[in-house]
């Protein structure tokens, strides 16, 4: 069964340029920090080979704090857009229970910190019972694989350490 995917699903196609366009729009913040940053890492390294040592240390200092105010953009984005996405979680699932197209579709599973508080319509609830029906007769038949791997003697024959496969005596 082929679910369409969820709408925060990074397309595999996307270039390198639309990917830098939709971080960017995303969190303005971190890419700014991070061409800050290497800034002051060219600066200091243009420095060091003037022979300035004092204005060395001041850029290598500013690059340590353009570093730290990166992380804090990054962190607070995350933050940011994680609320973002519970809000119109939440407002698709209320749109959805008046009966709004657009709301949400249940064609992709959620954590549970996504579906605090979001009441589930029928349609959706039989489609996660799809879901765990199929789940349950996938386990089955791995599970059936692997008796049948264990009657046939194939079983636990080799065990794995990093990157060497070792061949077990059968006693």
């Amino acid at each position: 069964m082929s679910a369409p995917l969820p709408p925060m699903y990074q397309d595999p196609s996307e270039s390198w340029s639309d990917k830098a366009q939709r971080k960017f729009k995303e969190n303005p913040w971190v890419p700014l920090g991070c061409l800050a940053t290497t800034g002051a890492l060219v600066m200091s390294a243009i420095k060091m080979r003037q022979g300035q040592s004092k204005t060395m240390n001041y850029w290598l200092r500013a690059r340590v704090a353009l570093q730290g105010a990166t992380l804090v953009a990054l962190v607070g984005g995350s933050m940011s857009l994680q609320k973002a996405r519970k809000e119109r979680l939440l407002k698709e699932a209320a749109d959805a229970e008046a009966g709004f197209p657009g709301g949400l579709s249940g064609a992709f599973t959620q954590s549970p910190a996504d579906t605090e508080g979001v009441k589930l319509t029928g349609e959706q609830m039989r489609q996660r019972e799809v879901e765990k029906r199929e789940f349950a007769e996938r386990m089955r038949a791995a599970e059936m694989a692997a008796e049948m791997e264990a009657g046939a003697g194939l079983s636990g024959m080799r065990t794995v350490k990093g990157p060497v496969v070792k061949e077990k005596e059968n006693k």
